[in-house]
C-alpha cells in the first residue's frame, strides 16, 4: 500500500540519523511530484508499453523498464501474461540495480524507487534493498512485493 505524499515528504526531509539508508516505494505519479533533492537518489520502473516517467533532473537516477508478473509462480497462462513473459524482470536489470545503489555517494540517505502503482514492482526492489544492504523501510507497506521480482533481486 502506497504512502501517503506528506509522509513520503516527511521522510525525505528527515531521513535517519544513524547513517542507514532508507528506501521508500512510490507510485509514478508520486514519484513525478517529488522535488529534486542531493540526498534522494531515484529508481524508475515503468511497464514496456508505458512512457519513461516525467521525473526532474535528479542528480542520481536509473531507468528501467519491465513487466509486472510473477513469472515463477505462474499456473495456467493467459493471452496477456504470456505477452507480458517478453518483458521479464532480468539477472542484468538485477546486477543494474544493485551496482547502482553501492555506487551512490555518501550523502545520498534516500532511495526512492518507483513503478506504475507503487505497490508490486517498486515494493520488490524496496524489500530487496532492505535485505541486502539494511535500509529502513516501511514493512507495512511492502505486503504485495512481486516475489519474482524479489527473488531475481536477492539472487547474487
Amino acid at each position: 500500500m502506497p504512502l501517503p505524499l506528506r509522509t513520503i515528504f516527511a521522510k525525505l526531509y528527515s531521513p535517519p540519523a544513524d547513517g542507514v539508508r532508507q528506501a521508500i516505494a512510490l507510485s509514478r505519479s508520486d514519484a513525478e511530484k517529488l522535488p529534486i533533492l542531493e540526498s534522494v537518489a531515484v529508481v524508475s520502473i515503468t511497464a514496456p508499453e508505458k512512457l519513461p516517467a516525467n521525473l526532474q533532473a535528479f542528480p542520481h537516477i536509473l531507468r528501467m523498464s519491465f513487466a509486472d508478473v510473477d513469472f515463477l509462480s505462474l499456473g495456467g497462462r493467459s493471452p496477456r501474461t504470456s505477452e507480458k513473459l517478453k518483458n521479464l524482470f532480468t539477472e542484468e536489470q538485477a546486477r543494474q540495480v544493485r551496482f547502482f545503489v553501492e555506487a551512490l555517494p555518501d550523502e545520498v540517505r534516500t532511495v526512492v524507487v518507483h513503478c506504475e502503482g507503487g505497490y508490486s514492482r517498486s515494493t520488490a526492489v524496496v524489500r530487496a534493498l532492505h535485505e541486502l544492504y539494511g535500509y529502513v523501510v516501511e514493512h507495512e507497506q511492502l505486503r504485495q512485493a512481486n516475489p519474482s521480482v524479489l527473488a531475481v533481486m536477492l539472487r547474487r
